[in-house]
């Protein structure tokens, strides 16, 4: 076993004197000592502290075999041929398939009903094991039961004689309590009864009054109604008139304002033609001046006549409307409209009046609800007291109190004499109840084994079935999934052809293994480890494997196994670990292939890391010597993390800074 504890940091590799550190020298105030500097540079890697081990590469192995005797016709792989999953591995007669093919169908039926067979065993065998055990508890429970019911049968008897005694005093007490009482009460239980029949003869008169109310409140409604609807049909009978009459006035109107609008104009354009008339008589000395005032007067006399044609025209249409619109149709919508005001006037009228009665019926309908409402509290009171008063004195009035409690005295007495004279002791019945009782028991118990037994056999049985024939069912779809019609047997797997059992030619035994392939998709590494580092190994701990024929590549993988059972070997003790490597991917291993195996104990990643001599710690803190801007030695405070002992994690610096280590050299050596 070639154990060793491993401490490693993934950035740059430190040694003593390697390439990574260099040798800077500086004077020393020493007469025969120079002081010099070993820089170590800052890298960004990860520090890993764990356990190694050595150890050899194992892989799953997958069979391939054929389920009957075949003749091969071609092979396509060899000892050591790399296959993917699909991959064609040899060829047997397609007839040797369909031969193959049949069997395993005719398994399957057999297989199938042995399975049906087992579960309707199950199902009958379970019903007449039930059926027995049930008959058998049975018998065992009322024979228990009979016994238990003869002992407790006297204990009832004096239980009830008993409780039948207490309760007949009890109500003989209750009775003679109710004459000290019950004349009061009955008397108060009557004041109620007559004041409420009072209160609801009253509200009957009062919703008697409200219903004259409503009545009242309807005939209103059907008056204003009435004087609605005619209203209506008076506006729809005038309603083509109202239309002529107001086109009428339209029409009147809108010319009234184009007469009114055409006055203007004519008076504008009239004192326009004024004004250049007196302008050109003005200035008819002036020839250029006279040119322009006749021009003037001549625009000025065209609008002015424009503007009187316009205004003849406008009072035209004016006169013409106001004819169409005066006289008979200005009354009649005088008429109309003072018919319809009268409508509007007996239409508000009437709804004044019903408003103003509704808000009186409102106002007795809350005033009767509130006495409805003081009738409900007080009926709600009565119903309180007459509930008490039923729950103290029942159905009964003073004489029949009287009478009950003559008859309770008189069972009383009954009672006393009837416990005094059943007091008897216990038959000999009682022991053979109790034998009985116990022989069903034993009987019940037996039963119960035996049925257990019935039960677990069967299902048993159709579990074994299931199970053979679920096998048979996997193993037919492995077959038609890995061998084609055509004959051709497939790779099941990713791997390797460790070997090739068959020739082309060859005849091959049923389910003789023809190819064996090593799964690389599965890699294991089995090592031993000692029995002091064994207690802090766990399955599923994470680990890292490096392999001899990958050099300088390391794979993840978590431990699958700890073996239990120790290896004895020369007084020391060690444990078989296997770890399964994370492949991802097939790897182009072989078995027994070596490697080394690192159980991790502790990792930081993606770090700043620096060789542990660059620091120098001082009263609890941590320092380092840089170069400043001008190229001096100057001391720094960082901070330091996890260590292997030989790098160290650190903050405050940079990746690729150079840090310096202070080294004494006497006589040129160091």
């Amino acid at each position: 076993m070639n154990k060793k504890i491993f401490a490693a940091a993934a950035a740059v590799a430190v040694t003593a004197g390697g390439a990574a550190a260099i040798i800077v020298n500086a004077s020393s105030a020493k007469a025969e000592e120079d002081v010099s500097y070993r820089e170590y540079s800052v890298s960004k890697g990860n520090i890993t502290v764990g356990t190694e081990e050595s150890g050899t590469l194992s892989l799953d192995r997958e069979y391939v075999s054929f389920p009957c005797t075949a003749e091969v016709t071609e092979v396509y792989v060899k000892t050591g041929t790399s296959v993917k999953e699909g991959d064609a591995l040899l060829k047997v007669d397609p007839d040797d398939v369909a031969e193959a093919k049949k069997q395993y169908e005719l398994k399957l039926r057999s297989a199938q009903n042995a399975l049906d067979e087992a579960k309707d065993n199950l199902t009958s065998g379970t019903l007449k094991a039930e059926q027995e055990l049930e008959s058998a508890k049975l018998k065992g429970t009322s024979a228990q039961s009979e016994y238990e019911l003869y002992l407790s049968k006297q204990e009832n008897e004096k239980e009830t004689s008993a409780k039948n005694l207490a309760d007949l005093k009890k109500q003989l007490e209750e009775y003679e309590n109710m004459t000290l009482t019950y004349d009061d009460d009955y008397a108060k239980l009557t004041a109620y009864e007559n004041k409420l029949s009072a209160l609801e003869a009253e509200h009957k008169a009062m919703e008697k009054q409200y219903r004259e109310y409503q009545k009242t409140d309807t005939a209103n409604n059907e008056a204003l109604e009435a004087i609605k609807d005619e209203y209506s049909a008076y506006t729809e009978k005038i309603s083509d008139t109202s239309e002529k009459i107001n086109s009428l006035k339209q029409a009147y109107e809108e010319a009234k304002a184009a007469y009114e609008q055409a006055q203007s104009e004519y008076k504008d354009a009239k004192e326009a033609y004024n004004d250049s008339v007196y302008i050109s008589t003005s200035s008819s000395d002036n020839s250029s001046t006279t040119q322009n005032s006749q021009n003037s007067n001549t625009s000025a006399e065209s609008k002015y006549e424009a503007a009187s044609a316009a205004l003849t025209k406008a009072y035209n249409t004016y006169s013409a409307a106001k004819t169409a619109y005066s006289g008979y149709y200005v009354t009649l919508g005088e008429q109309i409209s003072d018919k319809i005001e009268d409508y509007e006037d007996k239409i508000s009228a009437a709804e004044e009046v019903c408003k103003a009665h509704r808000k009186i019926t409102d106002a007795y309908k809350s005033e009767m609800d509130d006495f409805n409402s003081d009738i409900s509290d007080y009926r709600e009171e009565y119903e309180d007291y007459k509930s008490d008063f039923t729950d103290i004195y029942g159905n009964n009035d003073a004489d029949s109190i009287s009478d009950s409690i003559e008859k309770l005295k008189s069972d009383i007495s009954s009672a006393q004499l009837n416990i005094e004279s059943s007091a008897v002791s216990e038959s000999s019945d009682s022991l053979n109840a109790k034998q009985e009782a116990q022989s069903a028991q034993s009987a019940a118990e037996l039963a119960e084994l035996t049925y257990e037994r019935t039960i677990s056999s069967l299902e048993s049985d159709v579990e074994t079935k299931q199970d053979e024939y679920d096998s048979l069912v996997e193993e037919y779809a492995e077959f038609c999934e890995n061998a084609g019609d055509d004959g051709v047997i497939y790779a099941p797997i990713d791997g390797i052809a460790s070997s090739v059992s068959v020739s082309e030619g060859d005849s091959i035994m049923q389910n003789a293994t023809i190819v064996t392939l090593m799964d690389t998709s599965s890699v294991y590494l089995s090592t031993s480890v000692s029995e002091e580092d064994i207690t802090a190994l766990t399955v599923g701990q994470e680990c890292t494997v490096s392999l001899t024929a990958y050099d300088n590549k390391n794979f993840s993988g978590e431990i699958d196994t700890i073996s239990a059972e120790p290896a004895r070997s020369s007084g020391s003790v060690s444990y078989t670990v296997t770890v399964k490597l994370d492949t991802r991917n097939s790897l182009n291993v072989l078995e027994g292939m070596s490697g080394d195996v690192t159980f991790l104990q502790h990792q930081v990643t993606d770090v700043l890391t620096v060789n542990v001599n660059a620091i120098t710690f001082r009263d609890g803190h941590s320092y380092v010597k840089v170069y400043d801007d001008s190229g001096n030695i100057v001391e720094k405070e960082v901070q330091t993390g996890f260590t292997d002992g030989r790098s160290v994690e650190i903050t405050g610096v940079s990746a690729g800074d150079k840090l310096l280590a202070e080294i004494t050299l006497s006589g040129g050596k160091e």
